[in-house]
């Protein structure tokens, strides 16, 4: 008998021993940052392995419709997770611990005069469970219930048991909190982003208004060169909160929208004079954030403008992303016959070449005049910043 009661107690600490390894191994992967899905998914996972069984799930309280829905979980079958919900009133198991914060152990649902069994848990023949509130700051509304399933009766859950359930449960609720204030912050971005965009619109719309009450040509320049710099910046804020993530923009859908304004700017769009945009494949996939991408359509814009006013024929943009550091080439050619003989001078005095020099600082900018009657212009860009320590 003192041997069984030895072997016993081994087995009991080898479960405890795993529980905390489970725990551990959870918190990890918690401060990794995954998506809440994964999270969710692999703390079901875990909650069943910690207990030795095949069923677990995790129950989100979905509060207007006053139910709790299986939002993850492991041994279900297929139209379960995603889809089956249950109540929150105190004949519920998992009811009972949302609105009391108690957990629950029920090792004889057969026989359990608390509570009735949910029809999907008698389908798969579910015989005992346990559950724990999940729940984040003080104050917060709780996210929902941890539980866990067993389709035998040989052995009980445990107050040991609620304990490993609820220490999941806790980080599980630490990270759905972060996940929460994560979106908060998103949304005021977005929201952010779409007042500054909304208010460009509004400085473009003023400045095309002031078009028509100007007569004196290197004026109207200057008012459409101001008009188009506004919209390359605007175009950037609408794409920041609409792009891979927030405050990320794809380079190869921000030029592609940014080449279309500009053909509809400068009047190209049906004349015989083509603007074309040609990318990499390593451009295409590039993922910049705001500020260099706004960077990058500004050059563009300089440059395409800067070839339409001078040249004659069509202008083709070229963009090409080399290496491992992220710098690149950007080129806009036309058909033209080059700049004007005092070239040099307006180099130097120009306001769309002083905005290039300050633009491309790290980077640089050559023209060239290969054979033919055209010109080209060939800007370098600089790598990424390198972020420093705690960024």
């Amino acid at each position: 008998m003192s041997g069984e009661v030895v072997i016993e107690e081994g087995g009991e600490l080898r479960r405890r021993l795993r529980q905390q390894q489970l725990i551990s191994a959870f918190g990890r992967e918690a401060l990794r940052g995954p998506d809440l899905e994964t999270l969710l998914d692999e703390a079901a996972r875990m909650a069943a392995e910690g207990l030795g069984t095949m069923l677990s799930k995790v129950l989100q309280h979905i509060a207007g419709e006053g139910a709790l829905l299986i939002v993850a979980g492991v041994g279900w079958r297929d139209g379960v997770v995603g889809v089956i919900k249950f109540g929150t009133d105190l004949a519920s198991p998992a009811g009972f611990a949302l609105r009391t914060g108690a957990p629950v152990i029920s090792n004889h649902l057969g026989g359990e005069g608390r509570f009735r069994t949910p029809q999907v848990m008698v389908e798969h023949g579910v015989r005992r469970a346990v559950n724990v509130l999940i729940r984040g700051e003080a104050g917060a509304p709780p996210f929902g219930v941890l539980e866990v399933d067993s389709q035998d009766e040989d052995e009980d859950f445990s107050e040991s048991d609620v304990d490993f359930l609820q220490a999941l449960a806790n980080v599980m609720g630490l990270a759905i909190d972060r996940e929460r204030d994560r979106r908060d912050r998103d949304l005021l971005t977005r929201e952010a982003h779409h007042r500054v965009k909304n208010s460009l619109q509004i400085a473009q719309t003023l400045l095309r208004l002031q078009l028509r009450e100007v007569e004196d040509p290197e004026a109207r320049l200057q008012l459409e060169q101001a008009a188009r710099r506004i919209m390359t910046i605007g175009a950037v804020h609408e794409r920041l909160f609409s792009g891979p993530a927030i405050g990320q923009v794809s380079v190869g859908t921000y030029l592609r929208g940014l080449i279309e304004d500009l053909r509809n700017s400068l009047g190209v769009g049906d004349s015989e004079r083509p603007l074309e945009l040609e990318l990499t494949e390593a451009s295409e996939a590039e993922i910049w954030d705001g500020d260099r991408v706004t960077t990058l359509g500004l050059v563009v814009t300089e440059l395409v403008t800067n070839a339409f006013k001078y040249g004659r024929d069509g202008v083709v943009v070229r963009l090409d992303i080399g290496g491992l550091d992220g710098a690149g080439t950007l080129t806009v050619e036309d058909g033209g016959e080059g700049p004007p003989k005092d070239y040099d001078k307006v180099k130097g005095r120009g306001l769309g070449m002083r905005i290039l020099s300050t633009l491309l600082r790290g980077g640089g900018l050559v023209a060239q005049w290969p054979p033919g009657e055209r010109f080209r212009f060939v800007a370098t860009l600089a790598p990424p910043p390198i972020p420093t320590p705690g960024q």
